[in-house]
């Protein structure tokens, strides 16, 4: 049988169709071909959802006891009531960032057991420790102790100014740890997220005891 001649000249190749009961080709391949189940080798390094659904509810817990505070703040006092919604603001970031974290790392991608951002982490929580000195930390503990009391301004003021450092010590603590990571990796995170929540901790309290009136 002779090839068919276009109308052009060119030739057209006859294609015969597949036998009857054979698929047809496919342009695009089915998803069980696209799709390949991840098989994590036995105690390979990863993310741990349960630290980072932990710091996720201890930022929306801290969340709700600095608010509780703020409302109770008096109304002649605009600086302090910044200052509590700037840390509010920084809470919320760490809710959304964790919490999206622990629900992304539930499938367990292996990573490397020692991250870089762990030692980042531990830098910027030490940076937020002498910023909040240097705004006062360390005066309003004194003042705890005196007639005076605390004032709430000098607790807060560091952590609302660095606000991006210490909120970046946690999420980078918390996603830098690995489960079934090196011990020096994992002491790290946890001295940054220590470290931060201590201040972040500090703050809460004076801005709850502050809204009861029980400080300046």
């Amino acid at each position: 049988m002779s090839t068919p001649v276009g109308p052009a000249g060119d030739d057209l190749v006859i294609v015969p169709p597949p036998p009857p009961g054979e698929p047809q080709p496919s342009a695009r391949p089915s998803s069980a071909e696209t799709l390949t189940p991840i098989v994590l080798p036995a105690g390979a390094p990863t993310r741990s959802p349960a630290l980072l659904l932990g710091v996720a509810i201890a930022a929306a817990a801290g969340l709700i006891v600095n608010v509780a505070g703020l409302v109770g703040f008096p109304y002649n006092a605009p600086v302090e009531q910044i200052y509590a919604l700037g840390i509010s603001i920084d809470l919320i970031a760490i809710v959304i960032v964790c919490g999206l974290g622990a629900l992304m790392s539930r499938r367990g991608y292996p990573l490397r057991a020692q991250s870089a951002i762990t030692v980042v982490a531990l830098a910027f929580a030490l940076g937020a420790a002498v910023l909040w000195m240097v705004a006062g930390g360390i005066a309003s503990v004194i003042q705890l102790f005196t007639p005076e009391g605390g004032r709430y301004m000098y607790a807060s003021a560091g952590l609302f100014y660095g606000g991006a450092t210490w909120v970046l010590a946690v999420i980078f603590g918390s996603h830098g740890y690995r489960a079934g990571g090196t011990l020096r990796n994992n002491a790290t995170a946890f001295a940054a997220l220590a470290l931060a929540g201590v201040l972040a901790s500090y703050a809460i309290a004076s801005s709850l005891i502050y809204g009861l009136g029980l400080t300046n």
